[in-house]
């Protein structure tokens, strides 16, 4: 049985970022779910849907996870400067998280070629350090979730106006060449 996470017909459609902050939460739980599978990979790189889920993984990484990224740094993130208040001391969190978004870089740069030789049936040439950066990237991503779930997301439900989280779904649209819906 696969681990991988099923296809949402609402993902290809604008409808879906007329709630940009439900959508973002959503990708979490995708991403949870990569790690999981990332964590399947490195417990048995020779499982029988290894492959398939090493391209699925592949797939994430080098489309859906950057354009998650940039969700956040280049519009939910400057939003929430602009609307947070002092009090909400949301300056030190995100500097971190996006400090962090930075080494997710790294982390999949390291995991990639890996991953490719997985998506075409081999076997990574070093295969201990494959698992190491693997299971050290789905604990890495788990932590970083944490706090976008538990901080980032409900205290921009709180301060982002309509408008605000109106242009956040038109840029996410935009982002993913989907029409934002009228």
């Amino acid at each position: 049985m696969s681990a991988l996470p099923e296809s949402n017909p609402n993902e290809t459609r604008g409808d879906a970022f007329r709630h940009p902050l439900e959508f973002i939460f959503a990708e979490h739980d995708r991403q949870r779910i990569i790690c999981a599978v990332i964590e399947r990979l490195a417990n048995d790189l020779h499982a029988s849907d290894a492959r398939e889920n090493a391209a699925h993984v592949l797939d994430h990484l080098e489309n859906t996870l950057p354009l998650h990224i940039a969700d956040e740094e280049r519009d939910l993130f400057p939003l929430l400067w602009q609307r947070c208040l002092d009090d909400d001391g949301i300056d030190e969190l995100l500097a971190l998280l996006q400090k962090e978004h930075e080494e997710d870089d790294a982390l999949c740069a390291g995991l990639l070629a890996p991953l490719r030789v997985l998506a075409k049936g081999g076997q990574p040439r070093e295969p201990v350090e494959f698992v190491a950066l693997a299971l050290g990237f789905a604990r890495f991503q788990r932590r970083h979730l944490g706090w976008e779930n538990g901080t980032i997301l409900p205290l921009a439900e709180r301060r982002l106006t309509d408008a605000d989280q109106a242009e956040l779904g038109r840029s996410m649209a935009a982002r993913r060449g989907i029409k934002f819906p009228d």
